[in-house]
């Protein structure tokens, strides 16, 4: 069977769908559509040559720019018609949009929706996704959520051919992410290297961007390191991303590389070592479908403090393995951040409670899950198509 996956980049295949891709190969004649940028910049999981796996490279744009994605739509239409594919399997709305917009005839297409913008957006935004989000939903012969607060609201207005995965997500390698792997003496290497021997380190993982609560983090942390000084450390794992804004002032950014408090890893393919050393992971986030990162966090039993919004709301739960902060203005949110920092600071027996905790549910962590769910339903449909 052919089938053409397509992701809005080719950082968001190799983090997100590098897996299913393979596994798929075996059986099955993989093509791949997505921008050539590495938004997510890390190394490829595989070496994709090996693989029955062509890619094809649309600038597929991270925006709701109507122009762009219909120029996007017309080189995906075309490659389309070249392969004949059984299957055209999207993500992200700004993927599924371009490749539903020429959809052909006789040809399955399903989308996945990593987070609703209708749901997620308020004033001219919110009707611009509205418009664009609701024309996928009916062009769609399947819909995929990947969260509780957005598969209500599809499933409400389209019941039939409308589904949630089981899978926390796209999930996280959970033999990866296993504190297990790393012993003290590899904690304290790295805590050396990295000059936090004795601090309390809060860690942040993704793009550098105001609606991932990047300016939530960065000031939440000022205020913290304020009152104690030369007691806490901030990991930045990830970077600045060139078509969103940070949330920062040009002064605040200089300050952000001058802070001595504040450790600028870049992005990297081990997440998990720094993760190791981590007492918190601090993710508050205004506009998630379900937070891979935070996943991850969890399944290395590190405790979460997000922001009470939809996909971080279906993993973290207060009092058992983080805290989500109701968010009500910029400054009664760093207020409240800050608030759960230092309580789980001067609380390390509540710490240790809540990490113990996350891993608990470790296993249901796992992108193996993911991948399996996601065969079965490809598999399901192989043989639809046979007869």
């Amino acid at each position: 069977m052919k089938i053409l996956l397509v992701i809005t980049d080719y950082g968001s295949f190799n983090n997100f769908l590098a897996e299913l891709a393979v596994s798929l190969c075996q059986e099955n004649e993989i093509h791949v559509v997505c921008s050539g940028s590495n938004v997510i910049n890390i190394v490829d999981k595989f070496d994709y040559a090996k693989y029955n796996l062509t890619f094809h490279t649309v600038d597929i744009p991270r925006s709701t720019s109507i122009n762009k994605l219909i120029k996007s739509a017309l080189e995906i239409s075309k490659i389309v018609k070249v392969i004949k594919p059984n299957l055209v399997y999207v993500h992200f709305t700004t993927g599924i949009f371009p490749a539903i917009f020429f959809r052909k005839r006789n040809i399955e297409y399903w989308g996945t929706f990593h987070g609703l913008g209708m749901n997620a957006s308020n004033g001219i935004r919110k009707i611009m996704f509205s418009i664009v989000e609701l024309f996928c939903f009916f062009r769609l012969d399947k819909r995929f959520l990947i969260n509780d607060k957005d598969y209500e609201l599809v499933s409400n207005m389209l019941k039939k051919n409308t589904f949630k995965y089981n899978s926390c997500g796209v999930g996280c390698d959970i033999n990866k992410f296993d504190k297990n792997i790393f012993t003290e003496g590899d904690k304290s290497d790295l805590k050396q290297d990295l000059n936090v021997e004795g601090k309390f380190v809060i860690t942040y993982t993704g793009r550098f961007v105001e609606f991932k609560g990047f300016d939530l983090v960065y000031h939440s942390f000022v205020k913290l390191v304020e009152e104690f000084p030369d007691e806490v450390v901030l990991l930045l794992i990830g970077g600045r991303d060139p078509i969103h804004q940070t949330g920062l002032t040009e002064q605040e950014e200089i300050n952000l590389f001058k802070n001595e408090s504040i450790v600028n890893v870049g992005y990297t393919s081990e997440v998990e070592k720094y993760l190791a050393i981590t007492d918190v992971f601090l993710f508050p986030s205004k506009k998630e479908g379900l937070p891979v990162c935070i996943v991850e966090a969890l399944a290395m039993g590190v405790p979460v403090v997000t922001l009470d919004e939809r996909g971080n709301s279906d993993i973290v739960k207060n009092d058992y393995n983080g805290y989500l902060v109701k968010s009500v203005s910029k400054l009664n949110d760093i207020d409240k951040i800050v608030e759960k920092l230092k309580y789980l600071d001067a609380n390390r027996n509540i710490l240790d409670m809540l990490s113990s905790n996350c891993l608990k549910n470790r296993q249901t962590y796992s992108r193996s899950f993911f991948v399996e769910e996601q065969l079965k339903l490809i598999n399901d449909f192989k043989l639809k198509v046979k007869k």
